[in-house]
């Protein structure tokens, strides 16, 4: 994704372009400016049941991963994930309730809302952070499924950990350092860094190194990855199902294999439509503001800003594609939602099994 501040959802296209281009009471520009403040509310919105939904789904990923025999790494990255959305989902909460609030800037305490909340610059972070987490995800499905005798001989848990912390790491430095080094603020007010690039080929290219990065890599790594991946897994079913024509050990065992395929395939398939929606949501507003980015016509700006509340659908949308796809978490929900509706006397022992075996 393209990160400077023309290309993010936190840039504040009212008030930049009514001071730039047009007079305040332009009919256009307060239109625009409307339409950005109904969208902050209903981002706001989304991003608190996002919070919930994913917080939920995080307890879910948790308690699967506790009771697995195996305890197996995608699992983690998996996990990471589902933070990293959470995170997000509750700062875009506070950035826009700050944005929102209209607080009066001063000091040090303003400036570090202005960078940091009202700016958007660590909801953004996260936003990145799990860009390359997806990635690291898709990676090391790619190589444990294509390349299995390689990934366990040589993908060591230590590289995944590393992985992780990294995609915090990144999300962070990818934004963080051109936020505070652009963003000003004078007289109260927190004025867009869009204003205060000094080198317009700078900018430039930093918003194209952030699209190719965030946006074309990404996409390239999951259309070729998980192509290759499910050609792959339909291969060693239909092995699988060979093998189960046979009697014996050599079935039993043939049917423990053909069964962890299943597990790995349907992790897959979840990983395959959060890489899509992630895909589907962030690509029109990437693609649209490389190619406008001197958005000075009202249909243009009006685009924009709607393009802008399908990023924020996409942090939010995640848990509810777990829930409904992965199956550890909707053995945990199911689970959960046993115990709590047969709680009498009459079916305390099958209840108690039942939550004994989701935990």
């Amino acid at each position: 994704m393209s990160n400077d501040n023309t290309t993010e959802p936190g840039y504040d296209l009212g008030s930049a372009n009514a001071t730039t281009h047009a007079p305040f009471m332009d009919p256009g520009w307060l239109l625009v400016a409307a339409v950005q403040f109904y969208i902050n509310y209903a981002v706001i919105g989304i991003a608190i049941v996002g919070t919930a939904a994913n917080a939920v789904i995080l307890y879910a990923l948790f308690v699967y991963n506790a009771g697995e025999a195996k305890k197996r790494m995608v699992n983690w990255l998996i996990i990471n994930q589902n933070l990293i959305d959470l995170c997000c989902c509750v700062t875009v909460v506070i950035c826009l309730s700050v944005r929102v609030g209209n607080i009066q800037l001063v000091g040090a305490l303003g400036y570090v809302l202005c960078t940091v909340f009202i700016n958007e610059n660590i909801s953004l972070s996260f936003l990145n952070a799990s860009v390359i987490n997806l990635l690291t995800i898709t990676v090391e499905r790619y190589l444990k499924i294509v390349y299995p005798f390689w990934s366990k001989r040589n993908l060591k848990s230590w590289m995944i950990r590393a992985a992780m912390v990294f995609s915090w790491i990144a999300g962070i430095l990818s934004i963080s350092p051109i936020s505070f080094l652009t963003t000003v603020m004078a007289e109260g007010a927190c004025l867009p860094g869009e204003l205060f690039w000094g080198n317009p080929e700078l900018k430039v290219g930093y918003a194209v190194w952030n699209f190719f990065s965030f946006s074309v890599i990404p996409l390239i790594v999951f259309v070729c990855c998980y192509g290759h991946m499910v050609v792959e897994m339909r291969r060693q079913m239909r092995v699988m199902a060979g093998h189960n024509v046979g009697g014996g050990m050599q079935a039993q065992s043939a049917s423990s294999q053909a069964q962890s395929k299943r597990i790995k395939w349907n992790i897959i398939k979840t990983m395959i439509i959060v890489s899509a929606f992630f895909i589907v949501c962030w690509f029109p507003i990437n693609v649209f503001a490389l190619i406008f980015d001197n958005m000075d016509k009202i249909e243009l700006v009006i685009g924009y800003v709607v393009l802008l509340f399908l990023p924020y659908v996409n942090i939010s949308l995640n848990p509810f594609i777990y829930s409904s796809n992965h199956e550890g978490v909707k053995r945990v929900l199911a689970g959960m939602f046993v115990c709590r509706r047969h709680d009498d006397g009459n079916t305390v022992a099958v209840v108690d099994t039942a939550c004994r075996s989701y935990q």
